[in-house]
C-alpha cells in the first residue's frame, strides 16, 4: 500500500504556524454531516490540493484533522466535511453544537498524506461514509484533467449520501446503499480494475482492511483513514532503546512508557507534529539505520519501509537501536 510523501517543508509548518479564521458559514449537507467555511483573517489563505487536510484548534487545546473540500476552498476560504461522532473524541459534537457562525477559530496550513497522481492512466476511487470528502475532491480534480476516473461511494442511505446531487449526473460514478441486497464489495469491484489502474480509498476500517486484500498491485492501493488508535507494540518492541540524533550527534534513551516524540519535545529539539496518535504523518521521520516497529496508521509497515521513514509520536524500535535523521 503506499500514500503520497509528505513534503518536509508542508509538515514542518504544521505545529509552529497557525492561521486565524473565521466561521463564516456552517451548511446542512446531510442528515449527520455539516459544512463548515473558514475565511482567512489575515490575507490569503493557501491552496490545498486533491487530498490534503488540515488542522482544526479547537477549545482546550483540542487538535482535529479534517479533509479539504477543494473544489469549494480558494484562498479566501477553505471548507471542510464533519460528521457528527456521539461517541468520538468531542471535536465533531463541539463543531456541530457549539461552534457558531462569527467564531474566531485557527487552522493549520494544508497537508497532503493522501496526494493524489494526476498523471495515472486510470484511477479508481472507493470511498464509505464520510470517507467521501478527500475521494470526491479528487474526482473533480480528474474530471477537471479530462483523466479517465472512476467512483464508487458505499454509504447508509441516499439520506446520508454527501454530494449525492453533484454526483448522480455523472456516468462512472455509484452510489452504493448499504440496505441494497446485492451491492457489490469493494474486492469485487477492485477485481475490475486494470493492471495499471492507480486505486485510492477512504472509509472505515472494515473497508479499508478489504481493499487491501482484495488488490493484485499493493503499491498502487492508496489509502487514508479518519482515525484508530494506534497499532500497541509487541515483543522487543514494547520495551527501551536508543535513538540516535544523526545531525545533533546525541543518543537519546527512550524508555517503554515513553514516545520518540514526547522525549524530543522535553529535551527541547524542534521537530515537526501535530496529532501525536498515529494518523496524521506530521511527524514522519527518516530512518539512517536500525529496525522500526512500524504503529501508526498512516501507512502500511511495508512503505514505510520502502520510503525509509517512521512516525515517531508512537513507533518504536524492534532491534534496540534506531538512526535517525534529526
Amino acid at each position: 500500500m503506499a500514500l503520497s510523501e509528505v513534503s518536509e517543508s508542508s509538515a514542518a509548518v504544521s505545529n509552529s504556524m497557525t492561521i486565524p479564521t473565521r466561521l463564516q458559514s456552517v451548511t446542512y449537507a446531510t442528515d449527520d454531516v455539516r459544512l463548515f467555511e473558514f475565511a482567512s483573517l489575515n490575507g490569503p489563505l493557501p491552496l490545498g490540493d486533491a487530498g490534503a487536510h488540515i488542522d482544526v484548534h479547537l477549545p482546550e487545546k483540542r487538535l482535529r484533522q479534517y479533509s479539504l473540500i477543494t473544489p469549494l476552498s480558494s484562498s479566501k476560504s477553505v471548507v471542510i466535511a464533519v460528521k457528527r461522532e456521539p461517541s468520538g473524541r468531542g471535536g465533531s459534537v463541539f463543531l456541530h453544537d457549539t461552534a457558531r457562525v462569527g467564531s474566531e477559530i485557527s487552522i493549520s496550513p494544508p497537508r497532503n498524506n493522501f496526494e493524489l497522481d494526476e498523471n495515472a492512466s486510470e484511477t479508481l476511487l472507493l470511498a464509505g461514509g464520510i470517507g467521501i470528502t478527500p475521494i470526491y475532491s479528487m474526482f473533480v480534480r480528474l474530471l477537471q484533467l479530462g483523466r479517465p476516473v472512476r467512483l464508487h461511494y458505499w454509504c447508509r442511505s441516499e439520506a446520508h449520501a454527501l454530494f449525492r446531487d453533484e454526483l448522480k449526473h455523472h456516468a462512472n460514478t455509484a452510489t452504493i446503499h448499504s440496505a441494497e441486497p446485492s451491492r457489490p464489495s469493494v474486492a469485487e469491484i477492485i477485481k475490475s480494475a486494470g493492471p495499471q489502474t492507480e486505486i485510492y480509498c477512504c472509509g472505515p476500517t472494515r473497508m479499508l482492511d478489504a481493499s487491501a486484500q482484495g488488490v493484485a498491485d499493493p503499491a498502487r492501493l492508496h489509502i487514508e483513514r479518519f482515525g484508530g488508535e494506534a497499532i500497541k507494540p509487541s515483543g522487543d518492541a514494547a520495551g527501551a532503546f536508543t535513538v540516535h540524533l544523526a545531525r545533533k550527534g546525541i543518543d537519546v534513551p527512550i524508555a517503554p512508557e515513553q514516545t520518540i516524540l514526547e522525549v524530543l519535545l522535553a529535551l527541547g529539539v524542534d521537530v515537526p507534529y501535530s496529532c501525536e496518535e498515529g494518523i496524521c504523518g506530521a511527524c514522519e521521520t527518516k530512518v539512517i539505520s536500525g529496525s522500526p516497529s512500524h504503529c501508526d496508521r498512516v501507512r502500511s509497515a511495508d512503505e514505510s519501509n520502502r520510503r525509509q521513514t517512521m512516525m515517531i509520536c508512537c513507533s518504536r524500535c524492534f532491534d534496540g537501536r534506531l538512526v535517525l535523521d534529526i
